[in-house]
């Protein structure tokens, strides 16, 4: 070999190793991330949603209640698709088309609620003060409505009820009063029927 060759050879094994030096870290361990390293807000739970059209705007699901029945209705909201904005969305109640197909909202107005908000999992919901005028079946869709929309949304499990800011019981589907967080389970029994 020529001393031209040899140091050709030798210049592109240094670049081979400082390509290779360059490349991710190996760790024989998972290594935990700082969330300020997280890019993008991807661990801003209240911000998840499904895929968004060519609008830009994503799908929310919200429930309405056709014969004491959860149903659920699609929406396309203005991204981040937020736990108060799928609560406007509710609280905007159903379109011309599900009305006319027997759809309803036992919400008490187009402001259900005096403020929502979401911390470590729970959404807590300040309802306003309409709602004490609706009937215990009306009261238990209404909160139906809520808990099913909430939870719907990625990093929602529970939901947390006040009243006019200050700790209430809330009916169950099944008439029982709790002071406690909520979930689906709570509200079975007028949970959306299955799809054939």
């Amino acid at each position: 070999m020529t001393r031209s060759r040899v140091l050709a050879a030798l210049l592109l094994l240094a670049a081979l190793t400082a390509l290779t030096a360059c490349g991710v870290p190996t760790h024989g361990s998972a290594s935990k991330v700082r969330s300020k390293d997280v890019p993008f807000g991807l661990l801003r739970t209240e911000n998840g949603s499904s895929a968004s059209g060519d609008s830009g705007h994503e799908e929310a699901l919200i429930y309405f209640a056709k014969n004491g029945r959860l149903v659920a209705s699609s929406r396309r909201l203005e991204p981040p698709v937020t736990v108060q904005s799928v609560v406007r969305a509710l609280g905007r109640g159903p379109n011309q088309v599900e009305i006319a197909a027997g759809v309803r909202s036992a919400l008490p107005d187009k402001n259900p609620v005096s403020r929502v908000s979401l911390s470590s999992g729970t959404a807590r919901v300040d309802l306003a003060r309409p709602f004490t005028a609706l009937s215990s079946s009306d009261q238990i869709v209404a909160l139906g409505q809520l808990v099913y929309t909430l939870t719907g949304r990625p990093g929602v499990g529970l939901v947390r009820f006040t009243l006019l800011g200050r700790s209430t019981e809330v009916p169950r589907a099944d008439g029982s009063l709790t002071a406690a967080r909520v979930s689906r389970d709570d509200y079975l029994a007028i949970a959306p029927s299955p799809t054939p």
